[in-house]
């Protein structure tokens, strides 16, 4: 297995190479040398000829939906308004509708034949799930589904894919039933009617308009409001729940099933942001390796900005988290594929934790990279701008890994959820009470074991904390963020752990090329309690989250000063050995011209040469159309000189 097999994982890295063959054979024929030049209206009709060029190429070469998916994004570098009916509502299809549904509905969706989208959020209620307004009320006489919007508050809101393209959507509504609240449930609807495309009887939809950052001038948001909207009761999604012709109502034996949904989202989010983010920090490396700036050396040239510390601490570890996004989120969206045979409130705990911590340090990231090479990163950074918000804002979403921290505290129940595992240090005194041994020298903070007892100590600490200030009525809203963040350090580590001990020792190579997997054997001559397993650790990942978690410790006895000086000289060597190893990364991702889409990724020019070209097409460099009124300026002061004009 190649180092890009492992990095996209083999299927992903077969499917990425036949999407850059058929579009080497196939190139888009709409095509504009500067889109961002459009107006909202000519970009979004010049980018969905562009999808659906790439629909058409699917169907010829009989591509699946994530074909499609990974192929609008290597050609298409603005969010895609076709992209919610392949990533969202194709994928709850298959995971909450009955086999008879799906039998139904899946094909249809895979073909095209409808486009459909996902209505959850609404205008008065987006992370606060349960207080949705739109109601979904049974009636038995005609075993229908009438659905209705009360409040102004209860339109739905922020819609991708609605303002224009979807013909259904999956509508997430408050089920009653005799007069019974069932909570919510989630229903297809058909919008749009097939053959004119105009909107159906009760449906109302509004296109929101113009975006606050210009990349998402693509995608067509929606609002949405149902007047007596009636559906079939078949319409109700049944693969966890039933309601039967006379009005029966069979529960799942689930009781998180309510989570599914989001689960799906969230499980997708922190694999493609790894891919964003890799490619912001592969422009930003690039530069950096190009750019050369002060301190001159013997042989006349200027310092690679690269080979500067304030620029390796902050692009090193960004490359490190980016790639851990793609092999950990690889891993949760293969569960998520099958989530029926999966721990769900476990999962649901994992893609919170990830959702929240692949969005913050993913756009922290891209701003580092923007700041070093802007050229580029302007899309890539939009996108991800809106990402701690959408899907639940980061932190009312925390607020879920607190409340579920004090629910299993209270009732021993953390054994049954790995993703809580620190509970159960936390209920060891003894454990929590201990200094962490005065180590020989910064090696021993290379060991797995050290590693996890750090990361799990910290988190153990936090949660400490919020229990005692949730019994003690204290606002946690914004602490548990911080909670938040160090849980989801030890699910990632975790996981990168596993990603790599269990590799075949044929991949050792590529594994130490992967975030500087150092070893122990060498850092640490005699030590008998290193076992083979241990011999490699994703050592930068772990030792920047420690070292960017410090604060936790404040008032713990667990990390002395001598500690602290080690793990952060263990860190600095790290830094430093990981230049070694980072254009074989930098290669094994093999992003394109065309997927980089900047000025310092030029096959045939440096980024010099391609700055240049870029200003010399400029629209203003003709700027005869404004002289007129800059040459009236100039003169203006006269007009006023000594007084002499009057307003």
């Amino acid at each position: 297995m190649s180092l890009g097999s492992f990095l996209w994982g083999a299927e992903d890295m077969r499917r990425r190479e036949e999407i850059l063959d058929a579009l080497a054979r196939y190139p888009l024929k709409t095509t504009c040398l500067n889109p961002y030049r459009l107006s909202r209206k000519e970009l979004w009709t010049l980018r969905i000829q562009q999808n659906l060029e790439l629909m058409e190429l699917k169907m010829q070469l009989g591509w699946g939906a994530q074909h499609y998916l990974d192929a609008l994004k290597i050609a298409v570098p603005d969010i895609a308004s076709l992209n919610p009916n392949f990533r969202i509502f194709l994928k709850n299809l298959k995971a909450q509708m009955s086999s008879e549904q799906q039998a139904y509905w899946v094909p249809k969706a895979q073909n095209f034949e409808i486009c459909g989208t996902y209505a959850q959020t609404e205008l008065g209620h987006g992370s606060n799930v349960k207080d949705i307004e739109t109601t979904a009320t049974f009636d038995a006489d005609t075993d229908e589904i009438i659905l209705n919007s009360p409040t102004l508050s209860s339109h739905k809101y922020w819609i991708g894919g609605l303002g224009v393209m979807a013909t259904h959507t999956l509508v997430v509504a408050r089920l009653i039933v005799s007069g019974r609240e069932l909570g919510n449930h989630v229903f297809i609807v058909q919008v749009r009617d097939l053959k004119t495309h105009e909107l159906m009887p009760n449906v109302l939809i509004y296109e929101q308009g113009e975006k606050t950052i210009g990349t998402f001038a693509s995608m067509d948001n929606g609002v949405m409001r149902f007047t007596e909207k009636r559906i079939p009761r078949s319409q109700m999604l049944a693969g966890f729940v039933r309601l039967d012709r006379g009005g029966t109502y069979h529960k799942s034996d689930n009781k998180m099933h309510s989570y599914t949904s989001m689960v799906i989202v969230r499980g997708l989010m922190s694999r493609e942001i790894g891919q964003d983010v890799s490619r912001a920090i592969v422009i930003a490396l690039r530069y950096a390796t190009f750019r050369r700036q002060f301190n001159k050396k013997d042989d006349g040239a200027e310092t690679r900005v690269i080979e500067y510390a304030s620029v390796r601490n902050r692009l090193y570890p960004a490359l490190c988290r980016a790639i851990t996004m793609m092999l950990v989120g690889r891993g949760i969206s293969d569960q998520v594929e099958n989530l029926r045979q999966h721990n769900l409130e476990d999962l649901h705990l994992q893609t919170v934790g990830f959702k929240v911590w692949a969005t913050e340090h993913g756009v922290r990231d891209v701003e580092v990279a923007r700041n070093m090479a802007a050229a580029g990163l302007g899309s890539i950074y939009a996108q991800l701008s809106a990402s701690r918000t959408y899907e639940g804002d980061n932190y009312v979403l925390s607020q879920q890994i607190g409340n579920s921290i004090n629910k299993h505290w209270k009732r021993k129940t953390e054994d049954t959820i790995p993703a809580l595992s620190y509970l159960t240090r936390l209920r060891d005194v003894q454990k929590m009470s201990l200094q962490l041994a005065e180590a020989c020298d910064e090696g021993a903070f290379l060991t797995p074991s050290t590693q996890n007892d750090l990361l799990e100590h910290r988190v153990a600490l936090l949660a400490s904390r919020h229990i005692s200030d949730t019994e003690a009525g204290r606002d946690t809203s914004y602490d548990v963020f911080e909670l938040t963040m160090a849980h989801a350090d030890l699910v990632y580590w975790r996981g990168l752990q596993s990603q790599t001990k269990h590799m075949s020792r044929d991949h050792e190579p590529a594994i130490k090329s992967l975030v500087h997997l150092v070893s122990i054997n060498k850092q640490l001559p005699g030590r008998s309690d290193v076992t083979r397993t241990d011999l490699y650790n994703p050592s930068q990942f772990a030792l920047t989250a420690i070292l960017e978690g410090l604060s936790a410790f404040a008032g713990s006895t667990y990390l002395s000063q001598t500690n602290i000086a080690q793990l952060r000289e263990a860190h600095r060597l790290q830094i430093s050995s990981f230049s070694d190893h980072v254009d074989s990364l930098v290669n094994a991702l093999g992003f394109t011209e065309m997927e980089l889409n900047s000025a310092f990724a030029k096959d045939n020019q440096t980024p010099y040469e391609a700055l240049l070209e870029t200003a010399q097409q400029s629209e203003l460099n003709d700027n005869t159309f404004i002289r007129p009124a800059i040459a009236r300026a100039r003169n203006m002061w006269k007009t006023y000189q000594n007084g002499q004009a009057k307003l």
